[in-house]
């Protein structure tokens, strides 16, 4: 059941990153920014496992670099920085509930936009700090409210038992 929910996360993520370039990337031009990519990493770091959200951040990252025609290699580290961060968050059992989870996606958004900004400004690419700081308050409202859609679906397999069928308990008769 373990390697189904890890699968399943896999096609989660590759749907989350068809919507991220075809949907998302549009709303943009609206002022909204929502990150589904960097919402499913860290959502596989809370349900499932650190190592499997480092190497899907890294993949995730490396393939929308390719297809976007950004420096090669930035979101990947991002996207892996945030997968091992949430890991490791939720590695000490800091963050369980749904209050946490919204501040943990806050705090790993407000940390990928700092850290993209700061990787773009060190490659000599123009920084408007007006447009980061308003994206430092918009974004993670919009990250949350995909978290709340999304983390569901995520967690949708955690808590089934490991047999299939009727479970038979004799003691109980």
């Amino acid at each position: 059941m373990k390697r189904l929910l890890k699968i399943f996360h896999f096609f989660v993520l590759i749907a989350c990153i068809i919507l991220q370039l075809t949907f998302v990337e549009h709303l943009n031009i609206f002022g909204i920014n929502i990150d589904l990519i960097l919402v499913a990493i860290t959502g596989i770091a809370i349900f499932d496992d650190i190592i499997l959200a480092i190497i899907y951040g890294f993949f995730a990252g490396l393939f929308i670099d390719l297809v976007s025609g950004n420096i090669i290699g930035i979101s990947a580290l991002i996207y892996a920085i945030s997968g091992f961060m949430t890991g490791s968050l939720v590695r000490v059992r800091v963050f369980k509930k749904i209050i946490n989870y919204i501040l943990i996606i806050f705090l790993i958004t407000e940390i990928n936009l700092l850290l993209l900004s700061g990787a773009y400004y060190l490659f000599g690419f123009d920084i408007s700090f007006r447009e980061l700081g308003l994206d430092l308050v918009i974004n993670p409202i919009f990250n949350i409210l995909a978290m709340l859609l999304l983390f569901p679906v995520l967690r949708a397999g955690r808590r089934r038992k490991e047999e299939i069928g009727f479970i038979y308990y004799k003691d109980k008769i």
